[in-house]
């Protein structure tokens, strides 16, 4: 097993619970039927990592951002994906899928439920102390990355990691005061983009 495999098996228990609370965060305002869970999302995220995750971890903390930044990619990932199949869907009766949804069958002693449309943009997430739709705010952190990887990490690290700034700036080799600053030019970028709805003119 490579080494970066077998610690990341190490740190998963030691951050498994702060994952589930970060995944928690999607699910608290999700309109009935939105089929994703915390678990199965950090279950996820620690897969990939232990296959594909390449170190160094500097430390627990920094572990979970980066999970909690896989989670993330994951979220916006599977969101797409159904906003590809006519914008979204879930079950709530006990008809088939209708073909191609790509719908796993129901686990065994249950029964399939209802086709249902559940539209890919009434995701939503917490932001700033408001409901932001979930795809318009990945829209903008994207752009945001366009602008500057550091910001993107900034953000990534510090408002969905929960990482203090002193330990993202150790994470990211600068200053904690750069990285105070980097996350309100960030934030005010953002607000910026989401209230616009165009990305920033320079």
């Amino acid at each position: 097993m490579h080494a970066d495999s077998q610690r990341v098996k190490d740190l998963i228990p030691v951050v498994y619970d702060d994952l589930r609370k970060i995944a928690g965060r999607f699910f608290r305002q999700q309109p009935a039927g939105f089929t994703l869970q915390p678990t199965e999302l950090v279950n996820e995220a620690c897969i990939h990592l232990i296959q594909h995750g390449r170190g160094p971890w500097k430390d627990p903390q920094h572990f979970r951002a980066i999970a909690a930044r896989k989670i993330w990619q994951i979220v916006v990932d599977r969101l797409r994906a159904k906003g590809s199949l006519k914008r979204g869907g879930s079950w709530t009766g006990d008809a088939k899928p209708p073909a191609g949804t790509g719908e796993p069958d129901a686990p065994e002693g249950k029964v399939h439920e209802k086709w249902h449309r559940i539209p890919i943009e009434a995701a939503v997430v917490e932001w700033q102390d408001q409901r932001v739709e979930l795809l318009d705010l990945a829209e903008a952190i994207e752009r945001l990355r366009g602008e500057s990887g550091r910001l993107y990490d900034v953000v990534m690290l510090h408002w969905f990691g929960g990482m203090k700034y002193a330990d993202v700036a150790t994470a990211l080799g600068v200053s904690a005061s750069t990285v105070e600053k980097d996350f309100r030019y960030a934030l005010a970028w953002l607000n910026r983009e989401l209230t616009s709805g165009t990305p920033d003119a320079h």
